[in-house]
């Protein structure tokens, strides 16, 4: 069996087409306001992501460098951005420094200008089944696997990453969607046994490689959404050429989850901007 390939960049496209429209609606143009203290300059590929997905759909993006801020100082930034009427949406670049608690960060966003869908209520509101503002990641998986007619119900999903980013909002979406569901992590013993049963398999661990052929079943739907870089070139969780082999479907990186959670992104900011109109 040699798997399908879901690319996920005609699927970003039809999401970013569809924002541009929307824009043209609205009459002004939203604005991102993307706040960068990780105090790491790996996150400027991310970000430029964002910006060029701005430029195509005619939104404006504003980025802030700030470098080594207290949790109160980077509280009080985001405060002000939420008073600012001219500011639609704000995205945190994560994961922060440890002496930053990302929660109290994430929560102090206003709850109608988080665009990546991590603000407690928004998380909570997608647990309750309420997908208006999702986040952005998981959402991107859920809009790959719709995009290509692949239906879930029924089936036995593993989400190797227990994080807000992916794991637990996919939960979330998936036993909504009448999936059974295995959500593991770093700690859980015999991985090999838990994704040997999976018919749908997401990976999101950032160690490159981790899932090999030996590990899946025939025919599993294997969607990867960790980055990794060996020998300077980008690659994901799961080892594509043996993966592959196997897999009835995979996405790929890059070009697979990544575009779509961007273009997500920007589609969760137009509707952001939508409800101030």
């Amino acid at each position: 069996m040699v798997a399908k390939v879901l690319s996920g960049r005609p699927v970003a496209d039809a999401i970013l087409s569809e924002a541009k429209a929307k824009i043209e609606r609205l009459g002004f143009q939203p604005c991102l306001h993307i706040v960068n203290a990780t105090g790491s300059r790996a996150q400027d590929s991310f970000i430029k992501m964002k910006t060029r997905a701005c430029d195509t759909v005619g939104a404006k993006a504003v980025i802030h460098r700030i470098d080594s801020p207290s949790e109160a100082e980077l509280v009080s930034f985001i405060e002000e951005l939420n008073k600012d009427r001219d500011v639609h949406g704000i995205v945190v670049q994560l994961p922060l420094p440890e002496n930053i608690s990302t929660l109290r960060v994430l929560e102090s966003i206003d709850v109608k200008k988080d665009v990546d869908g991590l603000h407690p209520v928004n998380l909570g509101r997608l647990l309750a089944g309420d997908e208006t503002r999702p986040t952005a990641t998981a959402a991107a998986v859920i809009k790959i696997l719709d995009a290509y007619g692949i239906k879930v119900e029924g089936l036995d999903v593993v989400i190797i990453n227990n994080s807000i980013l992916v794991g637990r909002p996919l939960f979330a979406m998936f036993t909504s969607r009448m999936a059974t569901v295995q959500v593991c992590h770093v700690e859980t013993r015999d991985l090999k046994s838990k994704t040997l049963r999976a018919e749908v398999l997401i990976s999101a661990t950032g160690v490159p490689r981790l899932i090999t052929g030996e590990m899946v079943s025939e025919g599993v739907i294997a969607v990867d959404v960790g980055t990794g870089f060996v020998e300077g070139k980008l690659v994901g969780d799961f080892d594509f050429e043996s993966v592959s082999q196997k897999a009835s479907a995979i996405t790929p990186v890059p070009g697979g989850v990544g575009p779509v959670t961007v273009a997500t992104l920007i589609s969760n900011l137009v509707r952001c901007a939508s409800e101030v109109a």
